[in-house]
């Protein structure tokens, strides 16, 4: 990445001083849209899908393309990287590679053809993965992927032999947003109706949350455990705090939407699409339909850095273990990689 930061295309992005800076390391030009991204821990490879189109394996450093990944022309529901492996999924399929070949491919919708997928005890011809965004998450290390399903359980594969190891039911209607800890011990999830759930994965339990009045895009669980992220729309908020404990809310977020389309309660104009927190809990990173990237205090809930550049909604983020860089996709068709520096 050292060699990319003096780039001549290297763009400061705009915004006030504050804790965060931002840098353009490079744009890479994506045929289709980019509503799923995934950034191995060194910056090295990314990973790109979403809509009908495959999921595309990238050398970050030189914004080649090295590989697509086939599921079936069915589009990508989750991307996950390590630099070594490479989990894709899409149309039922989860696809476990490493960078010069495919490991083992799993059909999470039919029983009959389970290769090597294994029935186990929660097995059903309903457990199908559905190929929507951000459907399917992987964690462990690449070891476990969580995905929602048909019949709206939630389910985690072992993906080191195909078995069903958790089915977690509640939801009463489609789950739209799901997300897995990067050890795989907790989960959130949300539903269409606005109810959030975390869920223990270790010790089967799960705190729920109906929220009736709000519409749910995307979810996090801080580091430690204590903070839920959401972006959507909440009683005017686009992106707000929850505590992981109780529910209640925390803290909405510097909202940027355009006074008039406050007042009309069907525009989603300004909305959140993605959302990450820093490893520290400090900054929520978010992904809105106006294409930016905006980068909130937690503390504060005041925009400290906004990232610019797309042209279309970003709904694809990505950042590594350490912070120090962001992969975004959007339905404009690119990716753009950046470097990010914080201050104390």
């Amino acid at each position: 990445m050292d060699g990319q930061q003096s780039a001549s295309r290297a763009a400061r992005a705009p915004g006030p001083d504050g804790p965060c800076e931002a840098t353009l390391l490079r744009t890479l030009p994506e045929v289709f849209p980019a509503g799923l991204v995934a950034i191995s821990p060194d910056a090295r490879f990314g990973l790109s899908g979403g809509g009908s189109g495959p999921a595309r394996l990238w050398d970050l450093t030189t914004g080649t393309l090295l590989r697509e990944l086939g599921v079936d022309g069915a589009g990508c529901s989750g991307l996950w990287t390590d630099g070594r492996k490479v989990v894709a999924s899409g149309g039922g399929k989860i696809l476990r590679a490493t960078m010069t070949g495919w490991v083992s491919r799993f059909d999470t919708r039919n029983p009959q053809n389970l290769h090597p997928l294994s029935r186990g005890p929660h097995h059903d011809r309903s457990t199908g993965a559905s190929s929507d965004r951000g459907a399917v998450v992987v964690g462990a290390g690449g070891r476990f992927a969580l995905g929602i399903c048909m019949d709206r359980a939630l389910r985690m594969w072992d993906l080191t032999d195909g078995a069903c190891v958790r089915t977690l039911r509640g939801h009463a209607v489609w789950p739209n947003a799901v997300w897995l800890a990067p050890d795989a011990r907790r989960a959130v999830s949300a539903g269409a109706d606005g109810e959030i759930r975390v869920w223990d994965l270790d010790g089967g339990t799960c705190a729920v949350f109906p929220h009736p009045d709000s519409w749910v895009d995307s979810v996090c669980l801080s580091a430690d455990g204590r903070r839920v992220l959401v972006g959507g729309d909440h009683r005017g908020h686009t992106l707000w705090l929850l505590d992981a404990v109780t529910g209640e809310f925390v803290r909405g977020f510097e909202d940027v939407r355009d006074p008039a389309s406050l007042e009309d309660p069907e525009d989603r104009s300004g909305e959140v699409l993605a959302v990450r927190l820093t490893s520290d809990g400090r900054f929520a990173v978010s992904g809105e339909d106006d294409g930016r990237i905006r980068i909130r205090e937690t503390s504060t809930g005041r925009c400290v850095r906004t990232l610019d550049g797309h042209t279309e909604d970003a709904r694809g983020i990505a950042l590594t273990p350490d912070d120090r860089f962001l992969l975004s996709g959007s339905s404009d068709g690119t990716l753009r990689l950046w470097q990010l520096g914080w201050g104390p």
